[in-house]
């Protein structure tokens, strides 16, 4: 693979990806663990997965590694036998974080690699909180690890007494999400306050409406008075106005 360029992956994105055999073409399985060398820091090669359920497991290093994309293309000799896992390699995922001075300060749960040279740039690690450290992901440089076991890795206190976030903890998507809350409860309440505003509009012009009809009705059932008392015959027992008394 060339090296002329860096390609930065996070471990984690390459699981379950199919291995393809450049030479034939063919799915040889899938991505199932990466595994480093603790000494150089770099990844020195990987189980493949196949077989009912995954049970079978096939070993390559690191060096057959041709392209890695959305597959990883592997170049295998059909020639020489089945490479084999060697003692030094190590799946660092879960290891506990201790610092020099003997304090836990998380446990790694991913690294970021260049994936054509396996060289690891840095470890991800989770908090513990030790510290006031806020939940989340952190980086942990490799320069800053002195000694990775099978259990555990020890790394400079300094370097993570004030690490840097590389993924957001759960308190800031909380937040995140109150605040669009915040923000949709304040939008439907201006809706509200419009729908009322409208309402009330309506509503006085309803009132006006209904008045000049009253209005209307008042006035013509006056007018329907004054007719009929104008039309109406005169009463035989009322003199008329000429007999009366000057």
């Amino acid at each position: 693979m060339s090296t002329s360029q860096q390609q930065i992956v996070k471990r984690s994105e390459l699981l379950n990806r199919r291995t393809i055999d450049r030479r034939t073409a063919e799915e040889v399985g899938r991505v199932d663990r990466l595994w480093l060398d603790a000494n150089s820091q770099r990844a020195i090669g990987f189980t493949c997965k196949s077989g009912l359920l995954g049970s079978k497991k096939t070993w390559f290093a690191w060096a057959q590694v041709d392209t890695v994309g959305e597959n990883v293309f592997v170049t295998i000799n059909p020639e020489l036998p089945p490479l084999h896992q060697p003692e030094q390699a190590v799946c660092p995922i879960g290891l506990e974080v201790l610092t020099d001075a003997g304090n836990k300060a998380g446990a790694v749960v991913d690294y970021l690699f260049d994936v054509r040279t396996g060289s690891v740039t840095h470890y991800l690690f989770s908090s513990s909180g030790w510290r006031g450290v806020l939940d989340g992901i952190y980086l942990l440089p490799v320069s800053a690890i002195s000694t990775i076991g099978s259990k555990r890795a020890i790394v400079s206190e300094a370097a993570v007494s004030e690490p840097v976030l590389y993924a957001e903890g759960l308190h800031k998507k909380v937040g995140q999400v109150a605040e669009f809350l915040q923000d949709d409860f304040d939008r439907t309440l201006k809706n509200v306050a419009g729908a009322r505003r409208n309402a009330r509009s309506l509503a006085e012009k309803l009132q006006d409406k209904a008045q000049e009809v009253r209005d209307v009705a008042q006035e013509k059932v006056a007018e329907l008075k004054r007719n009929q008392h104008e039309s109406a015959p005169p009463d035989p027992t009322k003199p008329p106005e000429s007999d009366l008394p000057s």
